[in-house]
């Protein structure tokens, strides 16, 4: 980038959970070149506090801004908020004339391009809703007409609106170009990064559990909510206990964490399934298991497979759209399995518990493949990205 002052950039995530996307967006900030960028972070109190080691210019919280996270249901009341946020984001790109802002997730994005296009700004909007669009309608809008219509004008309106995108996945690529008319060259696909020698580190810290030796362990991590499909999971460990002696770990907190506790007791496995809860280092608890499952209805990408690869854990992920299917070689450095089939699940996870060789290889070539997804690849990616667009201010 040949200029003398660094490029100002508005980094907007309106959340109020530390995740996958969050950690993709603590590595990024943490390693972007302090000399060439300077970055203002727009995101909640709770959020921001994992942000407070690195060096940025300004933070500013959506709480006394008065903008919310998205919303599941459009209803009057919702859309007068939603018509508040675009307000109070247009008005924040006046007062901090930023010239890139870049939105992270679905409604970070919507709101920056709609601000844009209705208020004519000359701010350059890159959006990144990170995972799959018609998924996400799919899953939480399957029978809400007003809704799914909602959604899919924000869709469009970031695809087709924004000046550049950056997605996750060759998957959700096509589907902004196919779909919600982005301009290909516009679109720039950017795999998240994870610190794999930092997980393996971390992997090795001591960790105190309650179960015994003796048992197949299987983990699995993340929020706990409905587009992660734990209740297959549990299904198929009720099946595989009949015959085997296995121990589930659902490492995370969530939404659906009393149902799932329920469906544990229902399928009578209660005493088998430990949930250990949100844990700010989850690796030790993935390196204490022998497979690591993930059983998502969508996935942007799915930094968690990733992670657990890093661990040297084999992975059986359900072939949702579109990440796991992009990182797992199926049968070479994990298995990938069709979403909804329990049976088949069952059967990967009964072949991986007899198979100590198989688990061995796929275990060696996971932690190399994981290698192929480092922070550095993906820190250099969005520095060479984001300059290309200063010809159009």
């Amino acid at each position: 980038m040949n200029r003398q002052v660094p490029l100002r950039i508005l980094f907007l995530h309106p959340t109020f959970t530390f995740g996958g996307a969050e950690r993709t967006a603590f590595n990024l900030l943490r390693g972007l070149n302090k000399d060439k960028f300077i970055i203002t972070l727009v995101t909640s109190k709770k959020v921001a506090q994992h942000f407070s080691e690195l060096s940025l210019g300004k933070i500013i919280y959506i709480d006394e801004m008065g903008i919310d996270i998205w919303f599941r249901e459009v209803t009057i009341g919702n859309l007068k908020k939603f018509w508040s946020d675009v307000r109070i984001i247009a008005k924040l790109l006046k007062s901090e004339s930023p010239e890139i802002a870049f939105g992270m997730m679905y409604y970070a994005s919507s709101l920056l391009s709609i601000a844009k296009k209705i208020f004519r700004l000359k701010t350059i909007v890159i959006s990144s809703p990170r995972g799959p669009l018609n998924a996400y309608i799919n899953t939480f809008y399957k029978d809400k007409k007003i809704d799914r219509l909602f959604w899919k004008l924000n869709f469009y309106f970031s695809c087709h609106y924004s000046d550049g995108l950056v997605v996750a996945s060759d998957g959700t690529k096509r589907e902004c170009i196919e779909n919600y008319k982005a301009r290909p060259e516009n679109v720039k696909v950017i795999n998240n990064g994870i610190d794999a020698e930092r997980v393996r580190e971390r992997a090795l810290e001591t960790v105190a559990t309650s179960i015994p030796s003796g048992y197949f362990i299987i983990s699995t991590a993340g929020r706990l909510a409905h587009e992660k499909n734990l209740p297959l999971l549990l299904r198929a460990i009720s099946m595989v206990r009949k015959t085997e002696k296995v121990k589930l770990m659902i490492i995370g907190d969530g939404p659906d964490r009393p149902e799932l506790e329920r469906l544990a007791y229902a399928f009578d496995i209660k005493d088998d399934v430990y949930f250990p809860g949100f844990q700010e280092n989850p690796y030790k608890f993935i390196k204490r298991s022998d497979l690591f499952i993930h059983t998502c209805l969508l996935e942007g990408f799915g930094n968690v497979i990733v992670e657990a690869m890093a661990c040297g854990i084999p992975v059986i992920a359900t072939d949702c759209p579109y990440g796991p299917r992009e990182i797992i070689r199926n049968d070479e450095n994990g298995i990938l399995v069709p979403m909804e089939d329990v049976e088949t699940l069952v059967q990967k996870i009964l072949l991986l518990l007899h198979d100590e060789n198989l688990r061995k290889r796929l275990s060696d070539n996971a932690y190399h493949r994981s290698l192929d997804f480092s922070v550095e690849r993906m820190v250099e990616a969005y520095e060479n990205f984001f300059p290309r667009f200063l010809k159009i201010l």
